[in-house]
């Protein structure tokens, strides 16, 4: 099947590069993975400005790439580094810039969905790419609470959201109605059966969008069998939005936290409810409130069933671990705007609630208040703001952020970002205890400066961009243990310094009949600490370089192809299968997809991994060597 893909890829992408050498059309240039939109982190939304670049994937990127998770669709953006403990999302760290996953914020249409107990439940969203209208990356610090390193809103289909609420609407769009049915299901390899439906539908100022999946497999290796269920509702009227999500997951968990117990367990539950309303004005004054919960259970079998890896009973001392976290926030804010100006104050007030059978009852509240002043003259922007965060367990901190962009000719951008940035402890970092973990109750806030300078041009069908970044990291938190395969238990510890700088790059051409689009990306990141000859589970295990071509273009009458060859190496060491202490190994991954699709069904053969490369994204958690399926999909 790699060969039969290899072949493909040479015998058809060649002669269609080829092909477009040189050749324009009519065919209008669709969005560019690059865009001038600003991560307002500490409004906890983002929206157009010229203050920073974002990296972008749209609806039309999703619906041509091989993905059926949020978590293989990030894969896709540059400098991402998505660690992965199984398929389909089981449990997926995202991070960037050599950053760890607790260092990102994640937002879902601008509600912050940020795991407090750890970040391996960060990404337990109840979406499937389906319902995915586009996803926006932000990467550097900025001065919102946990936006550490950066951060990720993925927005889902909201029809009305492109209408200024406040704004007149045409008298033939007041009545409008459209509904859209979609659909999916996909099939594959090692038991693979993953159907989705969804629905979005839109009458005047009002709009409703939802989606019910299930994903599920027998998994690719001893104890990688996992059970998804995601529902999600979204619906509003003009500057109201409410969203409600629930997710039920059961995942064998092959050695996700210590290689000496393979047969682990993990089920989690996951539901919230957020509400959010914008209003304008038409003197310049704007307020912006949401409001939001988030409830999520976890239950940790170290030994699946109460059995270990040979069918013997647990030891005597082993009990399941039990978690329920509760998270809830307000918040709150008013601007007022002019031509050249714009002026934002708010406040935002956060609680954190964790009952545990291992880490007991804790109650943490924040309370943040911020202020920013932005201007606009000719082709200079400018943003200042500072916040002020007080934190009933780690008393009064501060953070600040300056933003600068230049437009010196029309395709290009300039840009300067200095912000810092802080970061308080999961609640496991503070308190989780194990044969496999010991954590420190007296960890510190993790703190951050960091300077970039960026660059990005578009122009027609071409764009670039490239990027370069220095990041003072303070008291930041790793795992650690010596580097002896006899030692089982790590420990979490505040490391004083971790220094990190990296630089990026992308170019590509899009928008032309054949060759939709062809882009070669590149990260490079180096993190200097002094680690004392312990092994690093996070902060020094980190992607050095990733670089990825992608390639999506059109074969015959409504064929095309998708490919994406990566290229990743993972700075650090990590326990293998067998018990030995190795250090990772470069690796080639290479994607593909071949469909056939009209305006309304795709069809399609995808592959993941065809390389049948052998490589690991944590210590003993080998992921799968090759992962072939077919599915189909439709809008009406």
């Amino acid at each position: 099947m790699k060969d039969f893909f290899v072949f493909i890829l040479l015998c058809v992408a060649l002669p269609v590069m080829a092909a477009n050498e040189g050749v324009s059309d009519s065919v209008p240039t669709r969005e560019r993975t690059l865009d001038q939109i600003e991560v307002v982190g500490e409004q906890m939304t983002m929206e157009g400005a010229q203050y920073r670049p974002v990296a972008v994937l749209t609806a039309e990127d999703i619906r041509l790439l091989p993905v059926q998770t949020v978590a293989d669709l990030l894969q896709y953006l540059p400098g991402i580094d998505i660690r992965e403990r199984g398929a389909s999302g089981v449990q997926a760290d995202l991070a960037m810039r050599g950053g760890t996953a607790k260092q990102v914020k994640v937002l879902l249409n601008g509600i912050d969905m940020t795991d407090p107990q750890t970040e391996h439940y960060t990404m337990d969203l109840p979406l499937d790419a389906l319902l995915i209208e586009r996803v926006e990356m932000l990467q550097g610090t900025n001065y919102a609470v946990d936006a550490f390193s950066g951060a990720v809103n993925i927005i889902t289909k909201p029809s009305a959201f492109s209408l200024q609420p406040s704004a007149p609407m045409p008298q033939e769009s007041k009545n409008a109605s459209n509904t859209l049915f979609l659909g999916s299901l996909t099939a594959g390899e090692y038991g693979l059966i993953h159907p989705a439906l969804a629905v979005r539908t839109q009458r005047g100022d009002w709009y409703l969008n939802a989606s019910a999946s299930y994903n599920r497999s027998s998994g690719y290796a001893a104890n990688t069998d996992y059970r998804i269920t995601n529902a999600y509702l979204q619906t509003g009227y003009r500057g109201l939005d409410i969203q409600l999500g629930a997710q039920m997951k059961d995942a064998g968990a092959n050695a996700f936290y210590s290689v000496k117990y393979p047969n682990q367990f993990d089920a989690t539950r996951t539901a919230f409810l957020t509400a959010a309303y914008d209003h304008q004005w038409q003197n310049g004054w704007a307020v912006r409130t949401n409001a939001y919960y988030r409830a999520h259970y976890d239950r940790f079998e170290l030994f699946r069933d109460s059995m270990d890896a040979d069918g013997l009973p647990a030891p005597a001392w082993y009990t399941p671990n039990r978690h329920w976290t509760h998270t809830a926030g307000l918040h709150a804010e008013a601007g007022w705007s002019n031509s050249w100006s714009k002026t934002t104050a708010g406040v935002e007030l956060r609680d954190e609630y964790i009952r545990s059978s291992n880490m007991g009852v804790h109650n943490r509240l924040q309370l943040r208040y911020f202020a920013e002043q932005r201007f606009y003259w000719r082709g200079l922007s400018a943003s200042l703001g500072a916040s002020g965060v007080w934190n009933s367990q780690f008393g009064h901190d501060w953070s600040a952020g300056l933003n600068l962009a230049y437009q010196p000719i029309r395709d290009l951008h300039l840009y300067l970002n200095v912000n810092r940035a802080i970061r308080v402890p999961t609640f496991t970092d503070l308190y989780y205890q194990s044969a496999t973990q010991m954590a420190d109750s007296t960890a510190r806030p993790e703190r951050a400066l960091q300077v970039e300078l960026s660059a990005q041009y578009t122009h027609d069908h071409w764009y670039a961009s490239v990027a370069g970044y220095y990041r003072w990291g303070r008291d930041i938190i790793d795992w650690i243990k010596p580097a002896d395969p006899t030692v089982i238990q790590w420990r979490s510890t505040n490391n004083t310094r971790v220094d990190a700088a990296g630089a990026e790059a992308t170019i590509g051409v899009q928008g032309y009949y054949w060759l939709q689009r062809l882009e070669l990306s590149y990260a490079f990141c180096d993190v200097r600490a002094n680690a004392g000859g312990m092994m690093s589970m996070y902060a020094l295990d980190y992607l050095r370089h990733k670089a990825t071509l992608r390639l999506e273009h059109r074969i015959y009458r409504g064929f095309g192809a998708s490919w994406s060859l990566s290229f990743r190496q993972r700075q650090g060491e990590y326990t293998a299968l067998d018990g030995t202490i190795q250090n990772y190994r470069p690796v080639f991954l290479l994607d593909g997809s071949l469909y056939w699709k009209n305006d309304r069904l795709k069809v399609s053969i995808d592959a993941h991994n065809m390389a049948d490369q052998l490589y690991y994204d944590f210590s003993g958690v080998i992921q799968p060597r090759h992962w072939v399926t077919a599915g189909i999909s439709f809008g009406i």
